[in-house]
């Protein structure tokens, strides 16, 4: 039986599929799909298209990290007006599709865990392992005891929990490291993903004749697409912009991803999110004008990128001034204080007061009839709904994130992915982001990076110092054959 299995993914066609998905064109593949999918209203439709694409990569593709594309964009089939709780899928011909394609989903994944042996290995102890563990499960059991506490705020904490670690435990202990291969290929994916959320939100803004006279309310509302809403859509194009100025270093003619950048930029406005914004555009300045001087190949093209980009938002700026001021002004009104994120803030206090310990549990707001399970601040999130406890929980796996990114030498790739956790995490102080299923899977695949970038760059010093070793101990050999051969 194993030898068929051999045969099968030694064929011509397993040896092409693998060559393909390994491709920054399956990132493209996957997130074709899903823009077709919820622009037309047929998830059902995507979903199977998607298990058509996974299943090849569960077969002929032994590097785990090919299901990066799979789970950055699977929810994306789904739009607003095919939620689940619309009864869309309610017919036995929906179902039965569905069940069908996760039926060979199963089937495949089993295949890919025995046949190349990873269900020995998946669930190995890694240096983020206990950590990843106390940061979800304080949420699992926070606000235990109390009024608050529901087997529906249990469910997502569970969620939460799977989304965290699961990635980044199959991809940290299955995944085949390449370095600057494998994090161009998350970054490909991460761009498209931007690139499906933004043409929604162009394609939102089209449909409902939205423009900058618009009233803020009816944008969010009309950015609400299904699979994201207008912040966390926003948050994920984020995401987008230091992956593509890796993108910018390691090319030489990396100054051609450079109007990718300014698209993100413009969408995030578009969206009206702030908390996107404000970590978006100092964070891009920064990273810009340190390229000008850290970027080696094409560093000509890239000077002259970045001066006509900074020419061409001054001219902007001078044209569009009066628009620009009531863009600005809209962006940043209300919400920050008064009625909005503070409003959540000092609700949660007061209730976190009577249960300081462990927390009033993750679903207080749904039952109060607010806004998220989510306080819009991560550290706040934890103190409140998993009490001192959680916090400290937190904090502890913060800071073995931070000491692991600094275990090693330095990388290019480990910076910029680092940098990428970093713009999700500050965005993580005014949202959800760390506390969203669909954000989580960014942030599992990213630990699995850095993690296995340090492993990589230890290994190498490790090959390294033993080679050096090596020629230090034939020397000495070298030399004495010399002066006998003399003699």
């Amino acid at each position: 039986m194993r030898e068929k299995f051999d045969k099968l993914v030694g064929s011509r066609f397993g040896v092409i599929a693998d060559k393909f998905i390994n491709s920054p064109l399956y990132s493209v593949a996957v997130g074709a799909v899903c823009l077709v999918s919820h622009f037309f209203d047929i998830p059902v439709v995507g979903a199977v298209l998607l298990a058509l694409l996974l299943v090849p990569a569960l077969l002929f593709c032994k590097n785990s990290f090919t299901l990066a594309p799979f789970l950055l964009m699977c929810a994306f089939v789904m739009s607003r007006n095919t939620q689940p709780d619309t009864g869309y899928y309610n017919t036995p011909l929906k179902i039965t599709a569905l069940c069908l394609a996760l039926v060979f989903v199963a089937a495949a994944l089993i295949f890919n865990l025995t046949y190349f042996g990873k269900w020995k290995k998946i669930f190995k102890r890694s240096y983020l392992t206990v950590s990843l563990a106390l940061v979800s499960g304080v949420l699992v059991v926070g606000g235990v005891g109390t009024e608050w506490y529901t087997l529906s705020g249990m469910g997502m904490a569970l969620a939460i929990a799977i989304t965290m670690y699961l990635p980044y435990s199959l991809l940290v202990n299955c995944g085949e490291y390449n370095g600057r291969k494998t994090v161009e290929y998350f970054a490909f994916a991460v761009i498209v993903a931007a690139f499906v959320i933004g043409a929604d939100f162009m394609r939102q803004y089209v449909i409902n004749d939205l423009g900058v006279s618009s009233d803020r309310w009816v944008i969010k509302e009309c950015l609400k697409l299904g699979f994201v809403g207008p912040n966390t859509g926003s948050a994920i194009i984020t995401l987008a912009i230091p992956l593509t100025f890796y993108l910018v270093y390691v090319y030489k003619h990396g100054y051609l991803f450079v109007p990718l950048i300014a698209l993100d930029l413009l969408l995030i406005v578009a969206a009206i999110s702030r908390a996107s914004f404000v970590i978006a555009a100092p964070g891009t300045f920064v990273v810009a004008v340190a390229l000008c001087f850290k970027k080696k190949d094409g560093k000509l093209g890239y000077w002259i990128a970045f001066g006509l980009a900074c020419l061409a938002v001054a001219a902007v700026a001078i044209v569009f001034r009066h628009k620009i001021a009531d863009v600005v002004k809209e962006l940043f009104s209300s919400d920050f204080t008064g009625t909005g994120r503070t409003t959540l803030w000092s609700k949660g206090f007061e209730a976190w007061k009577g249960a300081p310990v462990f927390g009033i549990g993750l679903w207080y707001l749904r039952l109060n009839g607010e806004w998220f399970y989510s306080f819009h601040c991560t550290p706040l999130t934890y103190l409140y709904c998993a009490g001192v406890v959680g916090l400290l929980a937190y904090g502890y796996h913060r800071c073995k994130t931070v000491r692991l990114i600094f275990s090693a030498k330095l990388t290019t790739e480990r910076v910029f992915v680092a940098l990428t956790v970093l713009a999700m995490l500050l965005n993580a102080l005014l949202d959800i982001a760390m506390t969203s299923p669909t954000h989580l899977l960014y942030y599992g695949v990213m630990l699995a990076l850095i993690e296995c970038d340090v492993k990589k760059t230890k290994a190498d010093a490790a090959v390294s110092a033993s080679a050096d070793d090596a020629a230090a101990s034939v020397a000495p050999d070298a030399v004495a054959n010399k002066t006998a051969y003399k003699k």
